[in-house]
């Protein structure tokens, strides 16, 4: 029966290690997309997305953990143990659980954060973009323009905006570059003058659609002309009807009557047929086009007489003020808020050099950094609730935080798990060797009480070991002046501050310290293992192609 009950117990734990390598394989891959997202192009959303799978991982080793610790109470009791399904649903609701409390205490987390939080928070975000972009080289930072495409730089970034937060000591050093460092993102984000050159390419497109209406050059597919086409050949198919006559029925010696009747109206040619309906709608349209063209127009309160060249009416002020502002001022969305250009812009119609038009994109990164400006150096009051810039305060925290705890989380399970996994080949080890020596084992057929303390002890070793080797190793980041002066500022004991917020700080920068080195060693495996192993999975991050 023993025997049995150790068999039992040894597959049951050959399952448990499956299903554990499995879950690494995972949690290594989110791991590694992880710092992926934050490494790249800094996009919030991605970082929700992410932070999903992340959320939902977390439950799953939580889950796996009832389901180790309730199967092995049913193997231990028998018949007398939890039935599957209970153990079943107490794991799926393990998993639910954990779920929900991770995405609420980061919502908690985000939301108790007070004004002068969110402030710091959307700036150092800044701050982020451009270490990414190469626009910002902080001083005490090793001088390698490839550090933040490196797993140590992309985790230093993940930690970056939290930590500066935390000291704001960097806000206040950032406050002479700030102009610089918003107009090399304004550029970034307007995709640079070739992106900006597209825009203005579609803003001059719709100019001159409107000038062509002003010209009276109007296309078929115009729907002003094709009703006047419509009712026009309406009203003539009417007007026969009245003699009980229809298009091709007119009679020969009535026909001259009819044609110089409806010229009085449609300047149909003299010999043209009663019965074609072509000739007519270009007749129609040669009308409709004239009187277009004989009408000018007016464009935000600039009268425009008719006549004038494409050139000359691109030059007038309220064709100036659409393109510069959009047609509604540029209160509207995006499509309508034009070139977004200073009001002493001048857009030409055509650019002969890409030197000529940089002067133009020149113009829009300055007013847009000016723009920007007045909300990186607004006050904390403006980020209070109810405040003007709130919303995007609040985003910015949620992008200070959510990063380093999904980062926390995501090392925990994967050491955690990854010592259990050792534990639990201790454990079959220990369990063969005990058969195949004869050794007499509980009447469960469990370890011994000497057996189970070493498997326990190649646990914690594991998990402890892992953890300390990390905490004393170093990388180019962590031996960073800055990075020492970060944490030093970060440990630092202000006023009424208690001995758990002391411990808490500091542990959070050894925290800190360990995530900067263990990503730079377990990085190329996960990404190895997201690559090969889970077929390239994107964990909801689908970076732009550059």
């Amino acid at each position: 029966m023993v025997a049995s009950l150790r068999s039992l117990q040894i597959r049951q734990t050959l399952i448990l290690i499956v299903l554990t390598i499995v879950y690494l394989c995972f949690e290594l891959g989110f791991n590694a997309r992880l710092l992926d997202v934050v490494g790249g192009d800094v996009n919030h959303q991605a970082v929700e997305d992410v932070e999903f799978y992340g959320r939902s991982l977390s439950g799953i080793a939580a889950a796996l953990v009832v389901l180790q610790l309730m199967w092995r109470r049913r193997l231990r009791r028998d018949t007398t143990g939890p039935s599957w399904k209970k153990i079943v649903l107490c794991s799926v609701a393990t998993a639910l659980i954990v779920f929900m409390v991770l995405k609420t205490f980061v919502t908690v987390l985000v939301n108790t954060r007070d004004a002068e939080f969110r402030r710091l928070a959307f700036n150092t975000t800044l701050m982020q973009r451009s270490l990414v972009g190469g626009s910002l080289q902080l001083q005490g930072l090793v001088d390698d323009p490839t550090l933040f495409a490196q797993p140590e730089g992309k985790a230093f970034l993940a930690l970056f905006p939290f930590l500066a937060v935390s000291v704001g000591h960097l806000d206040e050093r950032m406050e002479p570059a700030k102009e610089q460092l918003i107009n090399f993102n304004v550029r970034k984000v307007a995709g640079g003058a070739a992106g900006y050159y597209e825009k203005y390419q579609e803003a001059i497109k719709e100019v001159h659609e409107r000038w062509k209406l002003y010209s009276g050059i109007i296309p078929d597919s115009d729907p002003g002309l094709q009703a006047k086409q419509q009712s026009s050949w309406s009203d003539y198919q009417q007007s026969l009807s009245r003699h009980g006559w229809r298009p091709e029925s007119v009679p020969a010696r009535r026909r001259a009557a009819v044609v110089n009747n409806v010229r009085k109206k449609v300047p149909v040619p003299a010999n043209w047929h009663p019965a074609d309906q072509l000739s007519f709608r270009l007749a129609v349209k040669r009308r409709y086009a004239s009187e277009a063209a004989s009408k000018g127009v007016t464009v935000k309160g600039d009268r425009i007489a008719p006549g004038l060249s494409f050139p000359a009416f691109v030059a007038r002020p309220g064709i100036q003020a659409v393109l510069r502002d959009g047609p509604d001022g540029g209160d509207g969305g995006e499509a309508s808020r034009g070139l977004r250009l200073p009001k002493s812009a001048v857009v030409q119609d055509a650019y002969a050099s890409p030197a000529e038009f940089g002067r133009l994109f020149d113009q829009f990164a300055a007013r847009q950094t000016q723009e920007k400006l007045l909300e990186y150096r607004a006050s904390p009051v403006d980020f209070a609730g109810g405040g003007k810039y709130f919303a995007e305060g609040k985003e910015a925290s949620r992008a200070a935080i959510v990063p380093p705890v999904a980062l926390f989380f995501s090392l925990l399970g994967a050491i955690g798990h990854f010592s259990k996994l050792l534990y639990l080949i201790a454990t079959v080890g220990l369990l063969v060797l005990a058969a195949r020596r004869g050794e007499e084992a509980g009447k469960d057929g469990q370890l011994s009480r000497r057996s189970a303390w070493i498997a326990t002890g190649v646990l914690a070793t594991a998990f402890l070991g892992t953890w300390g080797i990390f905490t004393l190793s170093d990388n180019n980041v962590t031996r960073s002046e800055l990075f020492r002066q970060m944490l030093d500022w970060n440990r630092q004991a202000e006023d009424g501050s208690t001995r758990w917020t002391i411990a808490g700080k500091a542990l959070l920068a050894n925290f800190t310290h360990v995530v900067a080195v263990g990503q730079g060693y377990s990085y190329p495996v996960n990404e190895a293992i997201r690559l090969n192993i889970l077929q390239g999975m994107e964990y909801g991050y689908h970076p732009k192609e550059k």
